[in-house]
């Protein structure tokens, strides 16, 4: 949708505070129609997102009913004012959900921890346990894909055994928690090797550490930050007229 990971990054931050912030059905109006415009110029991920929101929708009727239970309970309000805000709360939180789930399969992990990396780089703060915490980012959003494709892997030679036909839930349960350790501990063991290879090539002598490719920001770039906040604050303020 827009070309800078940084700039695109605040305007979905950017979105979600503002919805959050919104208390009228004009408002939540309009940033409806600024979702429908981030569906359309992310079509090519809406199959991957409608996925991803499916299990959340099942669960937002308990929500309503949850929400109805202890408000009539715990307040004083109407059975109309306690429908009409349980139904607002769980619009603005399919609105916030759906716009960040575009955001991230629209930018690769990866890509976060760089844009991260590079502000930080600029900052110039000796302080390793950023670095570190950097590192576990990265190893974690490096390894865990590979933790997932082992599995899933395991699961599709079990089943073609026929070792998986007519399970219970809890049998499947019993092998994931015999199957699954053994998978950690080779995950564990291949972080090692690659935290001792870094600390032979040198990690945590120089702090901060630079960035291969980092993600440069220009004046112009702050320039579209900033018109993204005016945009925002112009919504609001025509909301609340």
């Amino acid at each position: 949708m827009i070309k800078h990971p940084l700039v695109n990054l605040w305007f979905y931050l950017s979105y979600s505070f503002s919805l959050l912030l919104s208390t009228t059905y004009f408002g939540l109006g309009i940033h409806f129609l600024i979702f429908l415009a981030i569906i359309w110029l992310n079509n090519k991920y809406f199959i991957q997102v409608l996925q991803r929101l499916k299990p959340i929708v099942y669960y937002f009727p308990v929500m309503i009913i949850l929400y109805f239970i202890f408000s009539l309970f715990l307040t004083d309000n109407t059975l109309g004012i306690i429908l009409n805000e349980a139904i607002f709360g769980c619009l603005k939180l399919f609105l916030m959900m759906g716009a960040m789930m575009f955001f991230f399969e629209s930018t690769q992990s990866q890509d976060i921890v760089i844009i991260a990396r590079s502000i930080w780089v600029r900052l110039n703060k000796p302080w390793k346990w950023v670095e570190d915490f950097f590192l576990f980012l990265d190893m974690t959003l490096r390894f865990y894909p590979t933790f997932q494709s082992n599995w899933q892997s395991l699961r599709n030679t079990r089943k073609s055994l026929g070792l998986e036909t007519d399970l219970s839930y809890l049998e499947q349960v019993k092998i994931a928690a015999r199957e699954m350790p053994g998978l950690l501990i080779y995950q564990l063991r291949r972080a090692d090797d690659v935290a001792m290879a870094m600390k032979l090539r040198g990690y945590g002598k120089r702090v901060p550490r630079g960035v291969t490719y980092p993600t440069i920001f220009k004046t112009v770039h702050l320039i579209q930050i900033i018109f993204i906040f005016f945009v925002y604050w112009a919504l609001h303020t025509i909301a609340t007229i």
